[in-house]
């Protein structure tokens, strides 16, 4: 099955500072595109090594700057701080990962992982342990590449790599809830589901999906979803009968992996092509399916009946709308923002009481849009805002702010 996948990679070296890319290629002979427009991290194996890669991002707290960071990228909000990532200095193909505290405005170093190139935005946060996907080599070249499976232990402060898969996929994916990481491995002719054990960081194999990767027919996990009210773990898969005839599935299982339901939701788009396409946010809970692939399609959903019913509750969804990263899964409330909007606003949708509510972040501050946002635990939010600089002619640094979900005015 990496046939369906692999061409998504062929042009993801240069990313810009901010982690933002953009690729295409043709993925079978019906001509059908697969793009990638992600958040995912990446450098250009040629890199000079005088190149700049890491910024100055201002840190706020309690509405007053505390201090300045220079970094690559701010990983997760913990607790007490965050984990953020910085390109070594002398050698630029390094990527270092620290531990910010607020009140002691000190970082630690975790580790770092060396002739590093890419990592995607899943990540877990399961028992105070951090754990996702990295990339080393070229990862064009299945030959020349290797996956690397890492767990940051924050009770120990210990970045440890569990595994390295030589020729892994490098969009293997990550979800952690309710004391379950769970993760994917893309292999030739299948998609391995794989229970991971923060304890003992030994691995168990829930499920395997076959395709046939000679023919394009077959199953394959495109994203992982867990619901820790119902003990449910939800499956999104792509269903191939044939090089065109596709279809998008919710397959759900009990912990056990015992199957209970599956809902048809190829209706989430017109266009055959948007179901193949790479998934960046998919989670599914109390019947509301909230979708965001690499290519234009979003959906906030309802399914009755087995069949999804789109939501007119947010105007104007497209391709610059985007969900929180949620390294935690298991929250009835979904956040989200449209990356270019200078108003900055915020929604918030119940999937309980069906309710949306919206909120300006910031609104007296001029010349900033929402760059991205992540949430861990019930309340606490890492908000990321980027100076407007389409004249080119901007000096300023982008802001993070520390904040509480029930500080905020939703109406």
């Amino acid at each position: 099955m990496k046939k369906i996948f692999l061409l998504l990679v062929t042009a993801l070296f240069l990313l810009s500072l901010y982690g933002c890319n953009t690729s295409s290629s043709s993925n079978n002979s019906t001509e059908q595109t697969t793009v990638t427009d992600t958040d995912d991290l990446s450098l250009d194996s040629d890199t000079d090594s005088e190149t700049e890669f890491n910024y100055d991002l201002e840190i706020y707290y309690n509405d007053k700057k505390i201090d300045n960071l220079n970094l690559f990228d701010a990983f997760m909000p913990t607790e007490d701080g965050l984990i953020y990532s910085k390109i070594n200095e002398t050698s630029p193909n390094e990527i270092e990962y620290y531990r910010y505290y607020l009140d002691k405005k000190s970082s630690i170093k975790l580790g770092s992982i060396k002739d590093w190139t890419m990592q995607i935005n899943d990540k877990a946060y399961v028992n105070n342990h951090l754990c996702f996907m990295a990339s080393t080599g070229d990862i064009t070249d299945e030959e020349n590449r290797t996956l690397e499976f890492i767990d940051i232990d924050l009770n120990k402060n210990k970045m440890t790599t569990v595994f390295s898969d030589k020729g892994g996929f490098p969009y293997d994916t990550v979800t952690g809830a309710d004391n379950l990481v769970i993760i994917t491995k893309v292999l030739n002719n299948g998609t391995s589901l794989e229970l991971y054990d923060t304890e003992t960081q030994q691995f168990k194999q829930l499920k395997y999906l076959e395709f046939d990767d000679k023919n394009c027919v077959g199953k394959t996990i495109r994203k992982v979803s867990i619901d820790d009210k119902t003990k449910t773990i939800c499956l999104l898969v792509l269903d191939c009968v044939s090089e065109t005839d596709v279809s998008l599935k919710i397959e759900t299982y009990d912990y056990d992996m015992n199957f209970l339901k599956s809902y048809d939701i190829s209706n989430i788009s017109d266009d055959s092509n948007e179901l193949i396409q790479g998934v960046q946010f998919f989670d599914f809970r109390n019947n509301y399916l909230i979708y965001q692939n690499f290519s234009m399609t979003r959906c906030i959903g309802y399914i009755g009946n087995k069949k999804l019913q789109k939501s007119d509750m947010i105007d104007n969804i497209d391709d610059t709308y985007s969900m929180a990263q949620t390294p935690q899964k298991g929250y009835n409330t979904v956040l989200s923002f449209k990356d270019v909007d200078l108003e900055r606003n915020i929604y918030l949708f119940n999937t309980i009481d069906k309710t949306m509510k919206k909120t300006k972040f910031k609104p007296e501050e001029e010349n900033y849009y929402i760059g991205s946002m992540s949430r861990t635990g019930k309340d606490n939010l890492m908000i990321i805002t980027t100076p407007d600089n389409a004249d080119k002619k901007s000096n300023l640094n982008p802001k993070l702010y520390f904040t509480k979900l029930s500080d905020l005015n939703f109406q």
